[in-house]
């Protein structure tokens, strides 16, 4: 479930895997900023954190799981960012 936070909308992504990331979703001058961080279960002073933007919301949306899974090292067989329109 989405909740607002200092006039962003956090929200969790549960990947096919069952892996759940929290993202961070606020407006920006280009669009919409989605930010999260990754982390792995056995080193705990190493993390990456991206941010992506798009144009909507949607779109915000849907790539974070693409980038993700790309950032995880899983090939992607697809565009990153499907076209929504």
């Amino acid at each position: 479930m989405a909740r607002l936070e200092a006039g962003a909308i956090v929200d969790e992504v549960t990947l096919c895997d069952g892996f759940v990331i929290t993202v961070r979703y606020e407006r920006c001058p280009a669009g919409w900023q989605a930010a999260f961080e990754l982390t792995h279960p056995d080193v705990n002073d190493l993390a990456v954190i991206h941010r992506l933007v798009s144009d909507t919301l949607a779109e915000a949306k849907a790539a974070v799981p693409s980038a993700v899974e790309f950032l995880r090292g899983t090939p992607i067989d697809r565009p990153l960012v499907d076209d929504i329109h």
